[in-house]
């Protein structure tokens, strides 16, 4: 296997629940270069729940819009094994039940299950990302958003780890940081452009760029870093409200 087909299959572990091909070892070059792929995989989610969308829309009537919603976000769930939503149920457990402390929100975070805040974190993400496909699919706008939102959210997350310290000197963001490529910059403004090219709107940028600022001073100030459940949190947030400014604002 090709050093770059094995970074771009450790990306896709890392990220959904695809199968792939067995990888018997990953070094710490080939775990940090796998980040260079996320927007990769972010696209592929994206193009498949496109797809979904179309055909359905396709074959239902405007009545069961909601149930084709409903769909996408199972779909969108089980792709991405939730491991992402699981990062934003232990990030707000851990800010709310961590009460300032530093020790004490990370301890939190450890913890595998999710307290009624991580759950409603949960739910509420979700329920956002429903209201907006639920939106895009009954107006007729176009699936441009559907199948750009994997892959900003994906962008962000690079940002994040890129441009941020690590809250531990372990875990997945600490892996993934070990090792740093020039070609972060260029992949991260690569994304931005086709977002801005195909939304041609300067404020989803902008929204976008402040809810990054947010998450990572946000982080710094009580983790004094990022942590991988803060990367999961990033791709959930970024997803939803890239959905609800399609709807809002590109209508």
């Amino acid at each position: 296997m090709s050093p770059f087909a094995k970074s771009f299959f450790i990306a896709q572990t890392f990220l959904t629940r695809i199968p792939t091909p067995q990888i018997s070892s990953m070094s710490e070059e080939e775990i940090s270069r796998s980040i260079l792929y996320y927007p990769i995989i972010g696209l592929c989610i994206g193009l498949f729940l496109t797809l979904i969308a179309s055909t359905t829309s396709d074959l239902v009537n405007i009545s069961i819009h909601s149930m084709v919603a409903a769909i996408l976000i199972a779909v969108w769930v089980l792709i991405t094994g939730a491991l992402h939503l699981d990062g934003l149920a232990d990030t707000a457990d851990g800010f709310v039940g961590g009460q300032g402390s530093t020790e004490r929100t990370l301890s939190i975070m450890k913890d595998p299950a999710s307290g009624p805040i991580g759950i409603s974190a949960i739910f509420l993400i979700l329920l956002l990302k429903y209201s907006a496909i639920v939106t895009i699919l009954n107006t007729e706008l176009s699936y441009w958003s559907l199948l750009l939102a994997p892959v900003i959210g994906r962008a962000v997350a690079i940002g994040l780890l890129t441009y941020s310290p690590v809250a531990q000197q372990q875990g997945l963001a600490f892996e993934l940081k070990k090792t740093e490529y020039p070609e972060i910059v260029a992949l991260i403004l690569f994304s931005i452009t086709i977002v801005v090219y195909i939304v041609t709107n300067l404020m989803v940028l902008i929204v976008i760029s402040l809810l990054a600022y947010t998450i990572r001073h946000w982080a710094i100030m009580r983790l004094k870093g990022i942590t991988g459940d803060i990367l999961g949190l990033s791709i959930e947030l970024t997803e939803a409200i890239f959905l609800m400014m399609a709807v809002f604002m590109l209508d």
